[in-house]
């Protein structure tokens, strides 16, 4: 039986369901909303402070004076239809604030709050109406703050395992749940009001009466907002270039051309773009921007690499560029030198050399590592979680696979496991006879937007991957960080508690002392083997630097880079060294590396020094003359520091309102400052 002065069940249950699908979109907005900024502030500076500013939208919108219905669910359809827009320009716009804490916060609080309060207002209205809720006052508010948080945040990692989902674009999402809402506004004329229970002090036996309609026959004029629905449906458009790419973008003022764009649901999105070479008017003028002439890969913010194009394309012998593309454009070397770095594993001394040596790769980036291995002979296993950087990979920067039966687009963690499953069943196993890779060589990376996948760096990953190396076998491990901080110490500690032997370099291209090396943002790679023997490596030769000066810069200078780990983890005790190694159950990596990323993020913004090719001899460091037919060139590799672009350095660029490839302008102004480019070019002059 009802109470006296309660809707009956039906109509309450109705209420409930409208209610939980409200805050079911609330979280699916959220979901998107993420999705959005993170080609922009990546995951680590957008998730920073969301879900306090949830919870603040929570209490905000319990307890303020509730709002009307009606027109906050219009005014929310209306703000969801352009949160497209406004969520990137005004992520484009506190970006260039440079601070990586309160730009997410302003945006957060400009964008997405609006929307929430908005809803929750809404649930706070439907349950409030609740005649048994409101007779049971201040606690309803009380149940409905956790609730709305919970019902936003919690579902954050489910939608991602919906397929729909996961194949709508943020826009998309947007544009739906606003026009489905503004929708929904419209025919609220049409939609009968419940009968209901108003009870009073003074008469609590109250007889069921009809509230009075909610609209009136003058609202019937929101019938005609209905035409207006299929035509925003169709005409929103994101402001950033459509994912898939269909064809190359060249900007029309900017020195930009974007190859490829798709959708990606590890770093959101996978992008190819170019900073084109100068035109020959430009050099005659001397209107030289810096950087250019080089192609990039770009995951989510992060870059993954690039190669140097157009009139950066070198080779030592002079005989064409170092690799071509599928469409046969030249590509020169890499505009990072860790990959680089990483090729020194084949410089480690092994007990006994294979007559055909594996590798392993896990993590691929633009495969600058998998070709020079692959160059070498060497039968090269690759394991890349995300099929679109495959893909880049082997399309853009010049990766061929001789053996794609060797490509696993997988999870690491996943695929060692099973091979290691499959070597304790040895042939026993009639599902599975195929025996087990033993690899002389792998090759780590999996470093990302200033973190890394913390599955993959725990105790039990590395002693199942022990397993698949050979015993004299060499494992190289990149890493970027500050060196004495604690995922550092946790990374070495970690692969010293698995391996016998670990030694660390830098890929810095210049001088770096004791503190800068401890304090300092650093790529490092980590070589270790299981063999108890010490770990040495012989002196690079001209085969190991396949015709590239950044190979024979880096290769050869190899022990100028190395330091001691000691000044990292010598001041622990083993208590203390205990502490740090990480394992499945206590794995502290990924919040430490969160912290670190909001630094990466930073750090990619300010000014930093770089070795790109320049036309001003006098800055030059070095320079080598070579023969190239019948012209003497003197290939220059120099200094330069790069700033934190102004509005004055770069107003030549055009304000992009109202274009939807406002995002060119973001990655250029990207590449102009990130620490990325250390690498090692060359720029020839005739003599």
């Amino acid at each position: 039986m009802s109470t006296p002065g309660a809707r009956g069940p039906l109509v309450s249950a109705t209420v409930n369901t409208i209610s939980i699908a409200l805050l079911l979109s609330l979280s699916l907005i959220t979901f998107g909303y993420q999705r959005a900024l993170l080609p922009l502030y990546g995951s680590a500076a957008t998730e920073h402070h969301l879900n306090k500013i949830v919870w603040l939208v929570c209490i905000v919108g319990t307890f303020m004076p509730a709002l009307p219905a009606w027109p906050s669910l219009l005014l929310g359809g209306v703000l969801l239809c352009g949160m497209p827009q406004t969520a990137y320009w005004v992520a484009v716009y506190t970006g260039q604030m440079g601070d990586v804490i309160w730009g997410p916060v302003i945006t957060h609080l400009s964008v997405l709050a609006p929307v929430l309060l908005l809803g929750v207002a809404v649930v706070k209205v439907l349950q409030t109406e609740n005649d048994t809720a409101a007779m049971m006052g201040a606690p309803v508010q009380a149940i409905t703050l956790p609730v709305c948080r919970m019902a936003i945040m919690t579902l954050q990692e489910l939608w991602p395992l919906v397929p729909f989902i996961q194949e709508t674009s943020e826009t998309d999402i947007f544009t739906y749940l606003g026009c489905g809402t503004i929708a929904l506004w419209a025919l609220s004329p049409l939609i009968p009001s419940f009968p209901q229970v108003v009870p009073t002090p003074s008469n609590p036996s109250a007889q069921p009466k009809r509230r009075p309609q909610s609209s009136t026959s003058k609202d019937y004029w929101r019938l005609a907002v209905l035409p207006l629905v299929p035509y925003l449906l169709n005409n929103i458009q994101s402001p950033t270039l459509p994912k898939p790419l269909l064809e190359p973008f060249i900007h029309p003022t900017a020195p930009m051309q974007i190859l490829s764009s798709v959708r990606s649901p590890y770093s959101g999105v996978i992008l190819v773009g170019e900073v084109l070479p100068p035109t020959p008017e430009e050099l005659e003028v001397g209107n030289i921007i810096e950087p250019r002439s080089l192609r990039y890969l770009r995951a989510g913010h992060s870059l993954l690499g690039g190669v140097w194009i157009g009139d950066r394309v070198y080779r030592k012998d002079g005989l064409g560029p170092l690799a071509f593309d599928q469409d046969l454009t030249p590509l020169g070397d890499s505009i990072y030198s860790a990959f680089v770095t990483q090729e020194a594993v084949r410089l480690v001394i092994m007990e006994e050399e294979s007559v055909q040596q594996n590798a392993l790769i896990i993590g691929l980036g633009t495969g600058i590592s998998a070709s020079a291995l692959i160059q070498h002979n060497i039968s090269t296993t690759i394991v890349e979680i995300d099929p679109a950087v495959y893909e880049a990979a082997t399309r853009y920067f010049g990766l061929v696979v001789p053996e794609p039966e060797k490509v696993f687009l997988t999870d690491a963690r996943g695929w060692v496991i099973s091979k290691t499953h499959t070597e304790t069943q040895g042939v026993s196993d009639i599902t599975d006879t195929r025996p087990t890779p033993t690899f002389d060589i792998v090759i780590h990376d999996c470093f990302s937007g200033g973190g890394v996948p913390s599955h993959l760096f725990t105790q039990p990953f590395w002693e199942d991957l022990r397993k698949l190396v050979k015993p004299d076998g060499v494992v190289a491990v990149n890493f970027a960080g500050k060196l004495a901080s604690d995922s550092s110490r946790a990374v070495i500690l970690t692969l010293k508690q698995v391996f016998s032997q670990c030694r660390a370099f830098h890929d810095s291209m210049k001088g770096l002392s004791e503190e800068e090396l401890k304090t300092e943002f650093v790529n490092w790679v980590f070589f270790c083997t299981p063999s108890a023997k010490p770990l040495a490596f012989r002196a690079a030769t001209e085969s190991d630097y396949l015709n590239s000066y950044l190979r024979e810069r880096v290769l050869s200078t190899l022990p100028e880079h190395e330091i001691n780990l000691d000044l990292v983890i010598g001041d622990l005790n083993e208590n203390d060294q205990r502490k740090y190694v990480l394992t499945d159950e206590r794995n502290p990596l990924g919040n430490w590396q969160a912290q670190e990323a909001l630094h990466h993020w930073k750090l990619m913004r300010e000014s930093t020094l770089i070795f790109i090719p320049v036309f001003r001899k006098r800055t030059c460091t070095a320079s080598i003359v070579l023969d190239v037919g019948n012209v003497r060139i003197r290939p220059q590799y120099c200094a330069v520091s790069l700033h934190r672009p102004s509005r004055r350095a770069v107003r030549w660029i055009p304000p992009f309102v109202g274009d939807r490839i406002a995002d060119v302008l973001l990655h250029f102004s990207h590449l102009r400052t990130s620490t990325a480019l250390d690498a090692l070019t060359w720029h020839p002059t005739q003599e």
